[in-house]
């Protein structure tokens, strides 16, 4: 008699291989989109950075650029002139609305943005030729001279949307944000990275640990 398996014991089988994979296939998933967020951010990083050194190059340095400081149309194209030319760009919003996301931006904790960067005419807009979204402004002084969080001397911020209008639209997830400084680009430095928090500082978090696993709070 030729031996082999039975029918019962073929579905036990598959069974068992099924709810192996239910458990193991949302973290492999997960993992895999993790990984691609990181690569994603720090290729944005090394990205913008040349861009910003090859303006400093023709140039000078970004506190002698010559914008004008108020927060409007002007001088966001003003500031964001000198190193458009050096990203791929396939639409070039300017500061129009009906470019990126209208509204629905969230931190990462969950809650709603109040800002409408959409529609916000100091927020010089462009779509990259990878299909991320990406906006920026100065910082209100053409020379640099102002703080933000606890960074000294910010001249812009700078806003990276990895997958466009997709979801989830939310800081530390698919948005994240880096100052631009007088003769670099450097992560959002506000120490917010948790889970039940804004999730400015998200970018650096990931530059620094190479991963997503935010903590849960913070400790005092």
């Amino acid at each position: 008699m030729k031996k082999g398996f039975t029918m019962a014991e073929v579905l036990i089988t598959l069974g068992i291989i099924g709810i192996i994979a239910a458990i193991t296939l949302p973290t492999v998933i997960n993992n895999a989109k993790e990984r691609e967020t990181v690569a994603k951010v720090k290729k944005f990083y090394s990205v913008m950075s040349q861009a910003l050194l090859m303006s400093i190059g023709k140039h000078g340095y970004v506190d002698e650029w010559g914008f004008c400081e108020e927060y409007n149309a002007e001088c966001a194209t003003q500031f964001v002139s000198n190193f458009r030319s050096e990203l791929k760009v396939i639409r070039d919003c300017a500061n129009n609305s009906n470019c990126i996301a209208q509204n629905g931006y969230k931190y990462l904790n969950g809650n709603s943005f109040s800002s409408n960067y959409g529609n916000g005419d100091l927020y010089y807009k462009m779509i990259l030729n990878d299909g991320s979204y990406l906006w920026i402004r100065h910082n209100n002084s053409n020379t640099c001279k102002n703080n933000d969080a606890s960074t000294a001397n910010v001249c812009g911020l700078i806003w990276y949307d990895l997958n466009g209008a997709k979801l989830p639209n939310q800081l530390g997830k698919d948005i994240f944000v880096f100052y631009i400084l007088k003769d670099r680009i450097t992560p959002h430095n506000n120490d917010d990275c948790y889970e039940e928090k804004q999730g400015w500082g998200c970018a650096r978090y990931i530059l620094e640990h190479d991963n997503m696993k935010y903590p849960q709070t913070q400790e005092n």
